[in-house]
């Protein structure tokens, strides 16, 4: 067996891992990367950009929203039931993480809230002049000395007594052992693991969950620190409402069907209200309504009227970065859809005729539809209270329709860490040599993905990549 000797194995080339190794070695360590796909940089490339507070660009932008107001939010929004140190010390680098994100070349060139109302955190990539925030991290790694293997899963992580010494690999060549002082774990998460979907999450795929496509991300990095003694961390899906492909989009739908991204009546199976349809706004809100719903499915109507109002007045809700701010043709996108064969929008001349294409409940939308037609006259919605501004009463007989789901940008959580991202037991001891970051250990937002600080889940990538890089390095010199 082959074996080779280096400071620090990072398992995984994404977001977190290219973060970890080039991390790592600015401390001046001997990094080895391992990656079981043929190329580097993950599915995403870094995506879009990251969440920070407190950055240039948002104080040149005169935002005032500080480190303390996001920290607050956080453990309001958590109930404190996640680790207040990690989220502290995460929203703390945030700010210095975009400077360190612009030194290896990114460029960004906005920084936007998600929806009306949330906090203006996400800072845009530059997508016309930057390079993919992957692949910058990856050749800075390179030119201080990383070495990547690819296609190479790591099988096992070495221990002698508590403390790791290594991983064992598979590569082209044949297996090899890496002898290593530290390994960090930076997989990507079980987003393509229907077994671990369900079993962890309660969803299934295909029948109440319609995420991304990623089949490679299986849980590897999760299960390798499981048997290393690692224990689980909760575990969730960072979902949002949505119509399922290909006409998803931000907020739900594609822009073209922006309609349907408005508060506008939504009803599940049985014909019933059953939120705010307010919430629709922040997707997270609008996907655990959505869930508890028969079938994990819900509809949101709108007749002829209320799409022409749309079409002439303009939309209700904007969400950041979409190029158009009304449905000119809602009809006919439908129509477009139904003749390439898309099963979840719908077009009635009566609404028995919508009944019979969905399957909604006739008598229970019946009831509704005069319930919400009461309200709407009333200017006063005394079920869930929506602002009186929204209530837009149903009065033609031609009817729109959407059938929502739940999507998923990717799982998060499974591996127990400190605020120092080392890897503990389910007793909390920290297991000499471990790290994990990024999705595999992201379990600060209890369980609902927090869209008023948008760009969480890469920016806790890239800044648990940093810390852990940072925090191997001390580790390795208390070694002597």
């Amino acid at each position: 067996m082959t074996v080779i000797n280096t400071d620090v194995v990072v398992i995984g080339s994404g977001s977190s891992g290219m973060a970890a190794a080039l991390s790592a070695s600015e401390q001046g360590l001997k990094v080895a990367i391992f990656e079981k796909m043929r190329n580097p940089g993950g599915r995403v490339k870094g995506g879009n950009g990251p969440f920070a507070v407190e950055s240039k660009m948002q104080r040149e932008r005169q935002f005032d929203f500080t480190k303390e107001d996001a920290f607050n939010l956080f453990m309001e929004h958590t109930r404190w039931r996640v680790d207040a140190r990690l989220v502290s010390n995460y929203v703390n680098k945030s700010g210095d993480t975009i400077e360190w994100l612009q030194k290896a070349g990114i460029k960004f060139n906005d920084v936007v809230a998600y929806y009306t109302g949330a906090e203006f955190t996400w800072h845009f990539r530059d997508e016309e002049n930057s390079p993919k925030i992957t692949d910058a991290l990856f050749e800075k790694a390179k030119a201080n000395g990383a070495e990547i293997y690819l296609d190479s899963p790591v099988k096992k992580i070495l221990k002698d007594g508590e403390k790791v010494t290594g991983v064992l690999a598979q590569t082209k060549e044949g297996e090899i052992e890496v002898r290593a002082k530290a390994v960090i774990i930076a997989t990507g998460g079980f987003g393509g693991n229907a077994e671990w979907i369900n079993k962890y999450t309660g969803f299934t795929l295909g029948k109440d969950l319609f995420p991304f496509p990623a089949p490679e991300l299986e849980g590897d990095g999760i299960r390798l620190a499981w048997e290393a003694g690692a224990g689980k961390s909760d575990m969730m899906l960072d979902t949002f409402v949505c119509l399922p492909e290909p006409y998803w989009g931000p907020g739900g739908t594609h822009w073209d069907l922006g309609t349907f991204r408005q508060p506008n009546l939504m009803v599940n199976l049985d014909g019933e209200r059953f939120m705010n349809e307010e919430a629709m706004k922040n997707p997270a809100y609008g996907s655990n309504a959505v869930r508890r719903q028969k079938r994990g499915c819900a509809f949101m109507i709108v007749d002829e009227g209320i799409s022409k109002y749309y079409e002439e007045a303009g939309w209700d809700f904007l969400l950041s970065r979409v190029p158009v701010t009304k449905s000119p043709n809602l009809g006919g996108e439908i129509r477009k859809a139904k003749a390439d064969g898309y099963q979840h929008l719908f077009e009635a001349d009566s609404l028995e005729d919508l009944c019979n294409q969905t399957g909604i409940n006739l008598d229970g939308l019946k009831n509704t539809l005069e319930e919400y037609n009461n309200a709407c006259q009333q200017g006063n919605d005394d079920t869930f209270h929506k602002s009186s501004k929204y209530l837009k009463p149903f009065g033609s007989s031609k009817f729109y329709a959407a059938r929502f789901y739940n999507n998923a940008y990717g799982s998060l959580g499974g591996i127990k860490i400190n605020y120092k991202t080392q890897v503990v037991t389910a007793e909390q001891d920290v297991i000499p040599g471990l790290y994990a970051v990024g999705k595999d250990a992201n379990a600060i937002y209890d369980n609902t993905y927090i869209f008023a600080m948008s760009g969480n889940d890469t920016a806790f990538d890239f800044n648990t990549g940093r810390i852990a890089g940072e925090q191997v390095a001390r580790y390795i010199k208390s070694l002597g």
